[in-house]
């Protein structure tokens, strides 16, 4: 099974999905540069174009032609004052880029420190590892976040105590709906850690899974946490849940909120299919959202066990994020109606998402998303318009403070 970007996306046009990092490459011979494109090719969490351009002469941009967001510089290793002319005129350049060096083993320490000196924001050896890449381009990508190139970033999270009304397939869907709509790097989380449904749904075998993050005495950071991601054929990353059942009670909160502020760090939307369980990881994930979204359908048990959600939410005392409710497979002649739903609740809903049996029968037969089905035009006008309300709203950021059994006891006074 091929876990590579799908070729073309739902509408049957050519993907056009902007690159993530746009680099810059100059100077050193064919083969170095060929070496370090290579490198930058197998990054995999960084989508990442490289355009080579003409050796020590002034970089022009405009005419459509996008301002890159780092330079690598192949850096000669005899003649320092022409590093320092290079670097320094790259540097003056309206809008400069992030500069990156990229030296010749020779006299490696020596090297270094000069292009330093002479205004380069990082260095790479030649040449480079893997892990240099991808920290250097990492810094070079937050740093274009900070200048002002950067989309609000958003973590979602989904839930419902009662089983079967469609978390998992909208975790999904709202991810397709962001995407398609906005051109934002998705990833998904698999909570649900038993049933591990995310997985079957965008038909992928995970080499890797959360379960390789679990080791406490090792930090998670962007690179450790890019080792164990997969990209699905739709685009979308997936953060899988593990192999084994068993293996899910080896994950601790600590583990998962450590995991999330990397997720934020890496992608401009996180969504988080919590599944039906509740327990600290579940607090945790809520603690980092941006948004609870809670999934019902038109019946008693589901709405009731919404209740009981709501009483366990106030208790907890999560403040930074109020739950927003999403009626799925909405039937408008039921006899439960969306006013009694929303009387019930004592809230408005945040959305309405009509059943629709035979697109999503499709979609479990030919594997295909709603956006290549001809039939789900109105569930997917529906999902789109979700995916703007989430946008559109303002994210802010959260901090996680203690576990499900702390906040319950300090709730009652214990």
């Amino acid at each position: 099974m091929s876990i590579e970007p799908a070729s073309e996306i739902s509408n049957g046009r050519k993907a056009a999905r902007r690159p993530h990092l746009r680099v810059a490459l100059t100077g050193g011979n064919p083969s170095e540069r060929a070496s370090i494109k290579e490198t930058i090719g197998g990054l995999g969490v960084l989508e990442v174009e490289v355009v080579e351009v003409e050796e020590f002469q002034p970089i022009k941009f405009g005419n459509g032609v996008a301002r890159p967001a780092a330079l690598i510089v192949i850096l000669e290793d005899q003649n320092q004052v022409h590093w320092r002319r290079d670097l320094r005129g790259r540097k003056a350049t309206e809008g400069a880029p992030f500069v990156i060096a990229a030296v010749r083993g020779d006299h490696m320490h020596q090297s270094w420190s000069a292009a330093l000196k002479a205004g380069a924001d990082d260095v790479l050896s030649l040449p480079p590892t893997r892990d240099e890449a991808l920290r250097s381009l990492l810094r070079a990508s937050a740093l274009q976040h900070q200048d002002g190139g950067a989309v609000e970033k958003i973590v979602c999270s989904l839930v419902s105590l009662s089983g079967g009304v469609g978390v998992t397939s909208l975790t999904l869907d709202i991810g397709l709906a962001i995407e398609r709509l906005f051109d934002r790097r998705i990833a998904l989380v698999e909570l649900d850690l038993q049933a591990a449904p995310l997985a079957s749904m965008l038909d992928v075998v995970p080499e890797r899974t959360i379960s390789a993050l679990s080791d406490p005495t090792s930090a998670i950071d962007s690179i450790r946490l890019e080792s164990v991601l997969c990209k699905s054929d739709l685009g979308l990353y997936l953060l899988a849940a593990p192999k084994k059942i068993e293996e899910a009670e080896l994950l601790s909160a600590d583990t998962v909120e450590a995991t999330m502020k990397v997720m934020r760090s890496l992608f401009d939307t996180v969504l988080v299919d919590c599944g039906s369980h509740v327990n600290e990881s579940s607090v945790v994930i809520w603690e980092h959202s941006d948004h609870v979204l809670y999934v019902i359908d038109q019946s008693v048990t589901s709405i009731r066990a919404a209740q009981r959600f709501l009483e366990l939410y106030e208790r907890l005392g999560i403040k930074n994020v109020k739950p927003a409710f999403i009626l799925n497979r909405y039937v408008a002649h039921s006899p439960i109606t969306v006013e009694q739903v929303e009387t019930a609740l004592n809230r408005r809903l945040l959305a309405r998402l009509p059943r629709d049996d035979k697109s999503f029968l499709e979609v479990q037969v030919s594997g295909q998303n709603l956006w290549k089905i001809a039939s789900a035009s109105a569930i997917r006008s529906n999902l789109e318009a979700l995916a703007r309300k989430l946008l559109a709203a303002e994210a802010e950021e959260t901090t996680a403070k203690g576990g499900l059994l702390s906040r319950l006891r300090g709730a009652v006074g214990l």
